[in-house]
């Protein structure tokens, strides 16, 4: 299918950012064209990375035509087998240790012969040829890997925003249900690391899922010259950032619960949400760290007022406080 230019949808990047969201129910009978996965992945293949080396690479599965579906469907968690049998594609994200020691030559020359690399911040070749790349080169996997796979991050986190803009719904999917099953169903060599799957379709759910998800506060993210001190927000930004509609409304929004029981009941599946203990949901609420707004207040009230709550497994606790501790994390404010 051809398209041109004027079909394209021109959403802008911060309302991308703000729409963004984690979709979990996909029309099953809605097909992703062609045309709009090339532009997911050329966003992705446009992303930030070191030396210009394109680590990032990527499989496109759709279940109709992927002879190993049922091997991938086994690496997937329970509680993701029904997305990835409705979205419309799954793109599994790699990441080519390889690229950084067989790639850095070259991709350093593309970046001096496109007038990125000058002399100007001390480059010159000789040092380039035996000082720069000999490092680079001598990297042990176990550090290139973290580097590489936060670089795939920036690629995907590019063709999510890509998809949003284009009315597609993403999630990205961990199949850790079976460690190496992924790399294994695609025979693929040891330097290929998978990192994350992204599903990808037509939202059966509103576009909206519900509304933002709350956050962190700003200021308990965002640090001031030296760890501890809040960087604070300029309200009139935020303000402006709501009109570009990348600020948008806090879930959760009118309908939202109704929709989910409807999504439920159309394909035969339990109704609900999780709740979490009594204590528990009036703790999270008061947690002066969390951006919560009036809708997801007034949800926890209802849902303390509706009771029937859970308690905490003991078995939870022992192994909550055990991990915790571990971590240097003070377990009082949750385990009191």
């Amino acid at each position: 299918m051809s398209i041109s230019a004027a079909e394209i949808p021109d959403m802008s990047v911060l309302e991308a950012i703000g729409t963004r969201r984690a979709i979990r129910y996909f029309d099953p009978d809605k097909k992703v064209e062609d045309w709009k996965l090339q532009t997911v992945l050329q966003a992705g293949r446009l992303a930030s990375c070191q030396g210009n080396i394109n680590a990032t690479e990527a499989i496109v599965v759709q279940k109709e035509t992927c002879d190993i579906w049922d091997e991938l469907e086994e690496c997937v968690s329970g509680f993701n087998v029904q997305i990835i049998n409705q979205c419309s594609h799954i793109v599994f994200w790699l990441t080519n240790l390889n690229a950084w020691y067989g790639r850095a030559n070259d991709g350093l020359s593309t970046l001096a012969l496109s007038g990125a690399l000058t002399k100007y911040h001390g480059w010159n070749y000789e040092f380039t040829m035996t000082q720069t790349v000999p490092r680079l080169m001598s990297f042990p996997t176990e550090r290139t890997e973290i580097l590489l796979r936060f670089e795939s991050g920036q690629a995907v986190g590019q063709a999510m925003l890509a998809a949003t803009s284009l009315g597609l719904g993403n999630i990205l999917l961990a199949f850790g249900r079976k460690p190496g099953g992924v790399e294994k169903a695609f025979g693929l060599p040891p330097n290929m690391k998978f990192t994350w799957a992204h599903a990808i379709g037509y939202p059966l759910e509103d576009m909206n899922a519900g509304g933002q998800r709350v956050r962190l506060k700003y200021e308990k993210l965002f640090h001031k010259d030296s760890f501890g001190t809040p960087l604070l927000p300029d309200p009139a930004v935020d303000a402006a950032l709501r009109e570009k509609n990348m600020l948008q409304a806090q879930a959760p929004l009118p309908g939202r619960f109704e929709q989910i029981d409807q999504l439920a009941d159309r394909f035969g599946r339990e109704p609900g949400v999780v709740s979490w203990p009594e204590k528990e949901v009036k703790r999270l609420i008061n947690d002066d760290d969390w951006d919560f707004g009036p809708a997801i207040k007034a949800r926890a009230e209802q849902v303390v007022a509706q009771g029937n709550l859970p308690d905490y497994p003991e078995e939870m606790r022992e192994t909550f406080k055990k991990l915790m501790e571990e971590h240097g994390l003070d377990t009082s404010k949750y385990l009191s």
